[in-house]
């Protein structure tokens, strides 16, 4: 009765459209949307796993690039129904979406993530005058979810981000790198506290050219993690 109570003051909501379900009804998104997100499939690309052409090992952005983790995946397709869930989850403040995003990342790759048998999720984190404003951190809540469903720690203070960077979406490749330099550091007393982490998966919404991921696996091999993965909600295509 309670349950039934709460989902009256706070009901269950389509986490691609918004729209208020009925409390109970077993389902993950409402009949309009059902079909909407595209996950990703193979052929994908084998080092940041964005949809790629047959044929294809590596996508265009990968191609010749040397990075600090050994590869990644990512749940869904940044199409224009990802684009409007993901905006709402973080600037609306629909954080209930990230059990969608959680409960759909474990069902697709929890054998890879058991596979790779992580220490840690770490997620990626975000300034602090950007916490304060928007009131959480989203890979952070996606991360603690996915790590209950694993059975994986989520470090949530392993990394922290030293720089107020401006928002990259509208940035160049080139503009995005030099953007997010030294951004990142690792909290020496987090390291030292977990001195047996030795792979990890760094968890976060979106992955684009992969500036981002990158800079948080560079500082987190320079303080001799030996592996590094990442896991995204949603990810471009590589073609």
């Amino acid at each position: 009765m309670l349950k039934n109570i709460a989902g009256i003051v706070y009901p269950d909501r389509c986490p691609l459209c918004g729209k208020v379900m009925y409390t109970g009804s077993g389902i993950s998104t409402c009949m309009e949307c059902t079909g909407k997100a595209e996950y990703v499939k193979a052929p994908f690309c084998m080092k940041c796993g964005k949809p790629v052409r047959q044929d294809t090992e590596l996508c265009l952005d990968c191609q010749g690039k040397e990075t600090s983790f050994e590869c990644g995946r990512a749940v869904f397709v940044y199409n224009s129904c990802m684009q409007q869930s993901v905006a709402q989850f973080k600037y609306g403040g629909r954080t209930g979406y990230a059990g969608f995003y959680a409960s759909k990342a474990a069902e697709l790759y929890g054998s890879w993530i058991e596979s790779i048998s992580p220490d840690a999720f770490i997620p990626v984190p975000i300034h602090g005058k950007r916490r304060l404003k928007r009131g959480f951190n989203q890979s952070g809540i996606i991360a603690g979810l996915l790590g209950e469903l694993m059975g994986i720690q989520v470090i949530h203070n392993m990394v922290v981000r030293t720089k107020d960077t401006v928002p990259q979406k509208n940035l160049s490749d080139k503009e995005r790198k030099l953007n997010l330099s030294g951004a990142f550091e690792v909290v020496k007393e987090s390291r030292e506290l977990y001195q047996n982490i030795k792979c990890v998966i760094i968890i976060d919404d979106i992955y684009t050219t992969g500036s981002t991921i990158e800079e948080c696996s560079f500082v987190l091999k320079r303080a001799n993690i030996k592996e590094v993965y990442f896991l995204c909600t949603c990810i471009g295509k590589g073609y």
